[in-house]
């Protein structure tokens, strides 16, 4: 059963704590691809529109004759090869989302943290509490941790600390429901507090 040092706000190792055996599992490559892959896909828009000739207003009527003008024949304004035409093979709105069922998503999470705890990026705290909602506080005690950036798991957000990450865009708060695989390997090093770990293995063991 792995075992890791358990920090305060200070970086002082103030015990150790236990983690489940699958934190020292072998992670899966291609499972976390596919994770990270859907969680990228899903959060596209798909909103890119185009018209096509149907679409286009106007070119009810033939610009001219079909014969005796010297032009190529023409039937309608809104053809492609016109200015102000119809667009050929544009993009319309589309969902880019990919399904993962959930054992497939649970699964990938717990890959992504062992490969956190094993990589040595795995923080655990005893609390962040901050004493005012400051950005200046949070910023010391990342750079005390040594933190170029960081995904921050709590077991609720409070309202100092929400106030303190809000316009750091190197961090991310996040509470143990709402955790991914992106957002899990997207940062430098992933923050755990000893409340938000036990719900999160609490979450996982299933």
């Amino acid at each position: 059963m792995p075992q890791v040092d358990v920090y305060n706000v200070k970086k002082e190792v103030v015990g150790k704590v236990d983690l489940a055996p699958w934190w020292d599992e072998d992670p899966n490559g291609a499972l976390i691809h596919q994770a990270v892959v859907s969680a990228l896909a899903g959060a596209r828009r798909g909103t890119s529109s185009t018209k096509t000739r149907s679409d286009v207003r106007g070119g009810g009527r033939k610009p001219f004759r079909q014969k005796g003008t010297g032009r190529a024949r023409q039937g309608t304004i809104r053809a492609p090869q016109m200015k102000g035409g119809g667009v050929v093979f544009g993009p319309t709105p589309r969902d880019f989302s990919k399904s993962t069922n959930k054992k497939m998503s649970r699964k990938a999470v717990r890959n992504a943290l062992a490969h956190r705890a094993g990589s040595g990026t795995l923080v655990v705290l005893d609390r962040v509490a901050l004493e005012a909602p400051k950005t200046s506080e949070l910023v010391e005690f990342m750079d005390r941790m040594d933190v170029v950036s960081a995904l921050l798991v709590v077991e609720e957000i409070q309202e100092e600390l929400f106030r303190a990450s809000s316009n750091l865009s190197w961090v991310k708060v996040v509470t143990v429901d709402r955790i991914n695989t992106y957002d899990i390997l997207a940062f430098e090093k992933l923050i755990v507090t000893m409340g938000a770990l036990g719900a999160l293995e609490g979450a996982l063991a299933r």
